[in-house]
């Protein structure tokens, strides 16, 4: 699914609104050998002078392939269609697809809440 410039800047809005700690939004709106067709990510970023290189983590939303939203927690790169450790980054946590954006963040804001009361 592509968007129009006005549902981009709809998207950007509600992303930035839900993820408020989360900076650099990018997207993407083609369909090609990376994406199924609108992707957008935000990139939270831990520095300490303990770490080298900083821990870098991304929530991505996208399109797949039956026009459904899906959401993704990763670290090392924002989520694309090879992502993989073999290329520097790791799924954390995935949603299943849902039917509106909306559905997707509440989904993945449930799957990354989930994660970290097992480490508490």
């Amino acid at each position: 699914m592509l968007l129009t410039e006005p549902e981009i800047q709809q998207v950007l809005e509600q992303v930035k609104a839900a993820f408020p700690n989360l900076a650099d939004w990018e997207y993407n709106n083609e369909k090609n050998e990376e994406y199924f067709g609108f992707s957008v990510w935000g990139e939270f970023v831990i520095k300490t002078e303990e770490l080298i290189i900083p821990r870098r983590f991304f929530i991505t939303l996208d399109t797949n392939h039956e026009d459904k939203w899906q959401g993704c927690l990763t670290v090392g790169l924002h989520s694309y269609l090879w992502s993989s450790a073999d290329v520097g980054d790791a799924h954390l946590v995935d949603t299943d697809p849902s039917d509106t954006l909306e559905e997707a963040i509440a989904a993945l804001k449930a799957k990354i809440s989930e994660l970290f009361q097992a480490f508490q």
